[in-house]
């Protein structure tokens, strides 16, 4: 199982009481590493799922709050994400029957939430209220037109959307089709993968 990274200043979002959060969260994610990497009950497992369910649903709602209260741009999107996070945890609680797969899923949720949440998408939080308080730094500013690239069926076409359709295209799960060949566009992760 892979190690998750330790918190560090660098990971902050500009705002104390979710930074401490934050921390908490990646105490949490280092108490489901341990637990994973030895033989424990399904008892554990399912306390330990209870605990960051129940922390992520508050956390959440304060990290909407400072988000509301800064403008953040992507807050729609950023919602939406938490609610299919809240979601996902609430099938794994009543879906999992054995330990193993309490252990797995436990994993992938946490993985999946602190690697690509926290520091993807909520490491933009802290760039835009750096952006609001430096407002000559602008290569730290999230942008309108930040491009991600997608693809269709039309031979040699880049779509470029904005980080807002990305985040629906990718994570939620809401197809968005080309006008010219009415193909479903597909997120081309070839550019993260060479970076």
């Amino acid at each position: 199982m892979e190690v998750f990274p330790a918190w560090d200043e660098k990971f902050s979002v500009g705002n104390v009481d979710i930074d401490l959060q934050h921390q908490t969260l990646f105490a949490l994610a280092e108490k489901s590493a341990k637990l994973l990497n030895r033989h424990i009950y399904k008892t554990e497992v399912k306390e330990l799922l209870c605990d960051l369910f129940d922390y992520m649903q508050v956390h959440f709602k304060d990290e909407e709050e400072y988000m509301e209260s800064i403008n953040y741009p992507y807050l729609v999107e950023h919602k939406a994400m938490h609610k299919k996070i809240i979601k996902d945890m609430c099938c794994l609680i009543v879906d999992c029957s054995t330990t193993n797969d309490l252990k797995e899923k436990l994993y992938e949720i946490v993985s999946v939430w602190l690697l690509e949440h926290v520091l993807e998408h909520d490491m933009k939080i802290g760039i835009f209220k750096n952006s609001l308080e430096q407002k000559e730094n602008k290569e730290e500013t999230i942008e309108k037109d930040e491009q991600y690239d997608y693809v269709c069926d039309c031979k040699d076409m880049i779509h470029k959307l904005d980080y807002g359709l990305h985040i629906k295209i990718k994570y939620l799960n809401i197809a968005y089709k080309c006008k010219k060949c009415s193909k479903e566009l597909v997120f081309n992760d070839l550019k993260e993968k060479t970076e």
